[in-house]
């Protein structure tokens, strides 16, 4: 491990490595800026992605404690109700792999793997943020903490359960809720204010009711699917305020855009973290639109917390029944009604296929891959399954095989 390394020769890797991250950041704005009809409305975005690199300068924008999060079932509205401002910390950087090649299984999820390895950078955004909150979702998030152990002890743990149909499930669910709340009550010496939680509730639900338009205008064919992905990556950095103030300008100039007419499919499968966009960019360069896509960093990041019940009891509930009932991650054990959103979606915006997108190491995606092909033919629509990681060399072998699962879709 890194602190096993002389300091000299540890100096020289963190340097040397840190000119690969921004070199990669660089290098994928200035393909955005290329490919993606860039506008003034766009670049406050790319700067947004582009502060990851540069953590303490994204630290800067936020005059709250930062909590970062390592899943979509971490409660947000209630983070920030109680003065956190929360960040997801995963990460798309290939380069910062280099810190955890010597330690860490080879077939570790690629997400996984450069998360673990941004503890190991120096000035990371992990040691900027007071705390971190991961979930037991998958196996690898299971085992982070776990890893990670001898650098950094900010973990906290939201024990997720795996059955959310059940009456027991959905109890234990709610006591974590209720745990979480009070482990933010004791690290801020603040008691929770429901005013400040039904503030926040209405703050994020403008962000999503922002993030519909956008969704709106891209099944019209207005907005590409990678677009699309990347405004949702900024909805994990940026204040919620902020985003849907710009997120409404940035409507404001596609306004006269013509439709997108090229064949209509459906990407599912494993989250895309900037800058590895790999297979979103390679769909779109072999001739397909993404109309629709079942990503935890994309359209399964937003989702209202809907509550009848003001008291502090039915407001957490909603919370909890938001961020468990309402989440088709393939880590929990009941998730028939993923299929039928995914094939009422494809019916229902003419779509004409699905790319199912699986990282290496991804075993939760890569298992359920197998039923949702079956449904999907059984359908009558097209099927693919791409299965890579971060690296840029099977780019080629990927565009070809787009290429031809193109022709199908005719």
């Amino acid at each position: 491990m890194m602190s096993n390394l002389p300091n000299s020769v540890e100096k020289r890797m963190q340097e040397r490595i840190k000119r690969e991250i921004f070199e990669e950041y660089k290098e994928e704005v200035n393909y955005l800026k290329t490919n993606y009809g860039f506008t003034k409305e766009f670049e406050y975005f790319l700067d947004i992605l582009s502060l990851s690199a540069y953590p303490q300068r994204l630290k800067e924008r936020f005059d709250r404690p930062l909590v970062g999060t390592y899943c979509i079932t971490i409660p947000v509205e209630l983070l920030d109700a109680l003065g956190f401002h929360p960040i997801r910390l995963c990460c798309g950087s290939l380069a910062i792999q280099k810190f955890s090649s010597s330690f860490i299984p080879v077939l570790t999820c690629p997400i996984i793997k450069s998360g673990i390895s941004s503890f190991y950078l120096e000035y990371s955004l992990e040691e900027l943020c007071d705390m971190i909150i991961t979930p037991t979702s998958c196996d690898w998030r299971v085992k982070l903490p776990e890893i990670v152990a001898n650098k950094d002890e900010r973990f906290y743990i939201m024990e997720l359960p795996h059955t959310k149909e059940t009456e027991r499930g959905q109890k234990r669910w709610l006591e974590e809720i209720y745990e979480l709340k009070r482990y933010l009550e004791r690290r801020t010496n603040k008691r929770f204010d429901k005013k400040k939680l039904l503030n926040s509730i209405h703050k994020y639900m403008l962000a999503w009711e922002a993030f519909e338009k956008l969704l709106e205008m891209r099944r019209k064919g207005l907005i590409s699917g990678t677009v699309s992905i990347i405004l949702a990556n900024t909805f994990m950095l940026d204040d919620a305020g902020s985003w849907t103030k710009k997120i409404n300008e940035f409507f404001s100039a596609y306004n006269n855009l013509r439709c997108d007419e090229k064949p209509r499919v459906l990407l599912v499968g494993s989250p895309l973290f900037f800058p590895h966009l790999k297979i979103s960019e390679l769909i779109e360069e072999a001739g397909m639109f993404i109309a629709a896509d079942d990503l935890c960093t994309s359209e399964r990041l937003f989702g209202s917390v809907v509550y009848n019940d003001i008291s502090e009891y039915g407001l957490l509930r909603a919370i909890a029944e938001r961020y468990q009932l309402s989440c088709v991650c393939p880590t929990f054990i009941e998730n028939e009604h993923r299929a039928k959103n995914i094939l009422e979606i494809m019916q229902e915006h003419d779509i004409k296929g699905v790319v199912y997108h699986v990282f290496k190491g991804c075993h939760p995606f890569d298992i359920e891959s197998f039923n949702y092909e079956k449904a999907i033919k059984e359908k009558g629509f097209r099927f693919i399954k791409i299965e890579t990681d971060y690296s840029k060399e099977d780019r080629e072998n990927i565009l070809t095989r787009l290429e031809a699962f193109k022709e199908t879709l005719y």
